[in-house]
């Protein structure tokens, strides 16, 4: 971020105002930009705006006819330094693989997602090998466990690929990637999400199923928790059906996240109608209506959605249920949640509707990272 420039008349309180909160934005934030005021009439034709006050980023106008306080500010800034304004898309999906049935069902889904999108999916499978740490690493029974593992690999998405193409449900041009890595499978999982080359990482979900789960979480939440890339869960038996209507779940700091704007590429790329429902906790001091004003002024910048919108509060002792009766309700073919990064000790005992979601839900999740 180079270049910021205030659009409005010179003397104007409100062009002022927004140039006072972006200078205490910009300090608070540590960040070093030039702020060019822009105040001639015909300079301020060439921005083709609607109405000032208005501020440009980087060549983009961002705001116009609002003057947002600094920590809205502070949002937008951060995001165009992140690069969240960056389309997010979701043509290199990466599938892990245990050969189970969830890591069936969410290998089709990928596929399926692959094809509308003209994506590409690379499935990984990692093997843990047993071994005798007084013996040579190489030996014959690691050499014959990775090979095998590779066969397995082999196997499993040709089976795939002729089940899908059997069905008519996905094309068989997808291409698909092939890779065994040795290690455990949380660590190797999560490296794989910091590639380049991965724009989304589709997971079988398989729901709680006893205490350590309950308590530790599943590789699969783990992996979402942890992860440096959006994740897709999905549950077991879940096919891939399109996302019509996206149900994105937050609380007060996940409405101020720049992942919204990741949120309105997926609305826009499948044409979907968002509903914007916020989780009231115990002991929530927040406004309801100051997060609705929030999320208005971050995601429309003073200007007209361009989709279906709806908002709605969910108040109660189990969040978690309200979630899910409000996704069958409205027929929510996607659920998107943030969930923030936090260290082992932070994940045990921090309480996470994110993570509770995902060991409950039978709806496919997205899972951002703020």
């Amino acid at each position: 971020m180079t270049t910021l420039q205030v659009l409005g008349i010179d003397g104007s309180i409100q062009t002022r105002q927004l140039r006072a909160n972006l200078v205490e934005a910009l300090a608070s934030l540590g960040m070093k930009a030039f702020v060019e005021n822009v105040s001639g009439m015909e300079q301020l034709m060439k921005y083709r705006i609607n109405g000032i006050p208005a501020l440009v980023v980087d060549g983009t106008v961002v705001l116009q006819k609002i003057v947002p306080p600094t920590e809205d500010l502070k949002i937008l800034l951060n995001a165009f330094a992140e690069g969240a304004f960056k389309q997010f898309a979701m043509k290199k999906i990466l599938v892990p693989t245990d050969f189970s049935k969830a890591a069936k069902d969410a290998f089709r889904f990928a596929l399926d997602l692959a094809e509308l999108q003209e994506g590409k999916v690379k499935t990984v499978h990692v093997y843990h090998p047993e071994f005798d740490p007084e013996s040579n690493w190489l030996n014959n029974s690691f050499m014959d466990g990775m090979g095998y593992a590779k066969e397995r690999l082999d196997n499993f998405v040709k089976d795939e690929l002729n089940a899908a193409a059997g069905t008519g449900d996905v094309a068989t041009a997808v291409a698909v990637e092939k890779e065994v890595i040795t290690g455990f499978a949380v660590d190797e999982i999560l490296e794989c999400s910091r590639r380049k080359d991965v724009e989304l990482m589709v997971m079988g979900s398989t729901g709680e199923r006893g205490f350590l789960e309950k308590l530790f979480g599943s590789v699969s939440t783990n992996v979402t928790q942890r992860a440096e890339c959006p994740v897709m869960l999905v549950p077991e038996g879940v096919k891939f059906r399109g996302f019509k209507h996206i149900m994105y779940a937050s609380n007060y700091e996940a409405a101020e996240q720049p992942t919204l704007h990741k949120l309105l590429d997926v609305a826009n790329s499948f044409h979907s109608d968002i509903h914007f429902v916020h989780v009231s906790e115990e002991g929530d001091s927040k406004n309801y209506d100051e997060i609705e004003s929030r999320l208005f002024n971050v995601l429309f910048k003073g200007n007209e959605p361009t989709f279906a919108f709806n908002m709605a509060n969910i108040e109660g002792h189990s969040v978690v249920d309200g979630l899910n009766d409000y996704a069958i309700k409205h027929n929510i073919d996607l659920v998107v949640m943030v969930s923030p990064h936090r260290n082992f000790w932070e994940q045990l005992f921090h309480k996470s509707v994110t993570k509770a979601m995902v060991l409950n839900t039978k709806l496919p999740i997205l899972v951002l990272h703020g």
